[in-house]
């Protein structure tokens, strides 16, 4: 429902502009109409006030907001309050994009504790001017959530409570009771931050007030405790989930399931595999890419080929993750010839390998004393751009030492030596070249483990 003229006029009257204000305003507004190109003229003297003014004036103009909100957004007219105005008429509008991308920039300018006061108080006092819901309160949390503001996301949802908004019925989620969904997204942003005891105040509070857990929540908190390696309350979400008759997501099965690959409990990993297919949900390239890690890892190698086929069967394409996985299972078990048939088919696949495959196969090629194959990469490596892990440093070097590899040994090191640009390793370089130099390579062995310990090396990890 938009303003009548009477009550945009009634708006007006609340704001202490000047007549300089309006005529300002109304100048612009002719401007946007008819010669854009000119408003530049008017950015040196125009004042929040007559920001205000052309927005309430125009509210129910959804084409001269935008292109207002355009031209004054970069401007340091367009405060805070202007912007707040703004929010209202997109979120009137369902601009919920626009709004999001405005809301996002006046989260990402919170100084301290009580900007986010400020925010939700410059919200609640042009709230009535611009007849709006409190889908904008949502919008703002959600704004808060995905830069990681989490407190300040919940002072907006505690103060909207606090005085009578009620969040949770953005358009898109019209079904959600009220609140459901600001809590889902508070509760969406300490999981991703891994604030899981700051997870279960939020819980408390959300029962207290009578709300319950959702599939939104359910999921969330599964991936959650999933991610923080808190298997057992994983599951115990999970079992609760279902009891009340909720279905878990692929993304909720696929983090169950990369939970059980990590405790190396591949059985119950397929077990929610079969749960899946039950309930007719399709495992995705990472649910498939998971699972032939966590059996490579076990060396389970058949079986990690099996549900390999299955991934192909069932038109999923491996990824250099999958193929990643495959090469470390075959490297770990010693069968370096099978690991290079999986290398050799990535490039056969347009997949290029990355620096994760060069070092496994680097450091499997050290392991099973193939110095010269394992050089060849680490060359192949260097000419594509990607650094050696640091274990694999200490295993080329070990590798080339002790095969008498003078050349070679001294390429490595001096290339490892340059990638090192922190300046609390010169003295650890120093010593590794005079040491390397006289021929002491024990010691430059035990200087370059040092260095890693200590994070001096360069890191390849992909």
């Amino acid at each position: 429902m938009f303003l009548t003229k009477t009550l945009i006029r009634r708006s007006l009257s609340t704001f202490a502009s000047s007549p300089s204000d309006s005529l300002l305003a109304d100048k612009a507004l002719t401007f946007l109409k008819r010669h854009p190109y000119q408003l530049h003229h008017l950015s040196a003297n125009f004042t929040p006030e007559a920001a205000s003014n052309l927005l309430l004036k125009s509210q129910n103009d959804q084409a001269l907001i935008l292109k207002f909100l355009n031209w004054a957004n970069p401007h340091q007219f367009f405060t805070l309050r202007c912007k707040c105005i703004t929010l209202h008429i997109l979120t009137k509008f369902k601009l919920y994009k626009t709004a999001q991308i405005l809301a996002e920039d006046v989260a990402a300018k919170t100084l301290d504790d009580e900007y986010a006061s400020l925010v939700f108080k410059s919200l609640q006092e042009t709230y009535d001017l611009c007849n709006s819901t409190s889908s904008v309160f949502d919008l703002v949390v959600k704004s808060y959530s995905r830069l990681s503001l989490i407190d300040k996301a919940l002072s907006i949802v505690h103060l909207a409570q606090a005085h009578g908004f009620m969040p949770g019925v953005l358009s898109y989620n019209a079904g959600l009771e009220p609140n459901l969904i600001s809590y889902n997204v508070v509760i969406n942003g300490l999981c991703r931050e891994g604030r899981m005891k700051e997870v279960s105040f939020v819980l408390t509070e959300m029962n207290g007030r009578g709300y319950s857990l959702d599939e939104v929540t359910y999921n969330t908190l599964i991936k959650g405790y999933c991610k923080e390696g808190n298997f057992h309350q994983a599951l115990v979400m999970h079992a609760e989930m279902l009891r009340h008759g909720l279905s878990p997501s692929v993304i909720t099965y696929t983090s169950l399931i990369h939970s059980m690959c990590k405790a190396g409990n591949m059985n119950r990993a397929m077990e929610f595999l079969d749960q899946m297919r039950v309930r007719g949900l399709c495992p995705n390239e990472r649910t498939y890419t998971t699972l032939v890690d966590g059996f490579s890892q076990k060396g389970y190698m058949n079986e990690a080929y099996r549900v390999l086929r299955e991934m192909n069967d069932n038109g999923f394409s491996p990824s250099v993750v999958t193929y990643n996985a495959l090469i470390n299972g075959f490297c770990m078990k010693g069968m370096m010839t099978e690991a290079d048939q999986v290398f050799e088919s990535m490039l056969g696949k347009n997949h290029k390998p990355d620096g994760t495959a060069y070092n496994i196969m680097i450091h499997g090629h050290c392991r099973a004393g193939d110095i010269r194959k394992a050089y060849t990469l680490y060359k192949e490596m260097v000419k594509s751009g990607f650094l050696l892990h640091t274990v694999t440093v200490i295993a080329l070097v070990k590798a080339l030492h002790k095969e008498g590899k003078v050349n070679e040994l001294n390429s490595v090191i001096v290339h490892v030596l340059r990638s090192c640009e922190l300046s609390e390793a010169e003295q650890a370089k120093v010593l590794v070249e005079i040491n390397h130099r006289e021929g002491n390579m024990d010691v430059v062995l035990d200087v370059l483990a040092e260095m890693a310990k200590d994070g001096f090396l360069p890191n390849g990890i992909s």
